[in-house]
């Protein structure tokens, strides 16, 4: 089980996210950013360009956010929407990721900034995983 849904905010966006692993959630975030860069993102299925990720970070939290803003600044550089990620090594503390997605022409929306406000992943008795992103547009 993997989900996501928009929360309003009056000047940024924010995203709730759950799943029910480490894996899931890291994919499921990364999918709603790119709905907001680029909803058709989720039609994507052939890739043109790839990138591995290679990240550390104090916690599962700043792990999240670091994956996520080096995504988005590699889809700036790249001006692609990665819309799948394979974890070679995927832990609290650390990630191996190889990113694949596809060039295109332009984006819907620009985030300026996946900020660490109000974001703690947390794990519920239920073993769900649940964090809340705010994304600076």
């Amino acid at each position: 089980m993997k989900e996501y849904k928009f929360l309003a905010h009056t000047a940024d966006m924010r995203l709730q996210v759950q799943a029910t692993t480490l894996e899931e959630l890291f994919s499921a975030a990364l999918e709603g950013m790119n709905t907001i860069i680029k909803p058709e993102a989720h039609a994507c299925t052939k890739g043109d360009v790839e990138k591995t990720l290679i990240l550390s970070s104090s916690d599962s939290t700043s792990l999240l956010i670091d994956f996520l803003s080096e995504v988005l600044t590699l889809s700036v550089i790249h001006k692609a929407i990665f819309f799948h990620v394979s974890f070679e090594l995927l832990s609290n503390l650390r990630l191996k990721a190889i990113l694949t997605g596809m060039h295109v022409s332009s984006f819907n929306e620009d985030i300026k900034a996946v900020t660490y406000h109000n974001a703690q992943v947390v794990r519920g008795p239920d073993g769900v995983y649940q964090v809340t992103i705010t994304f600076d547009i």
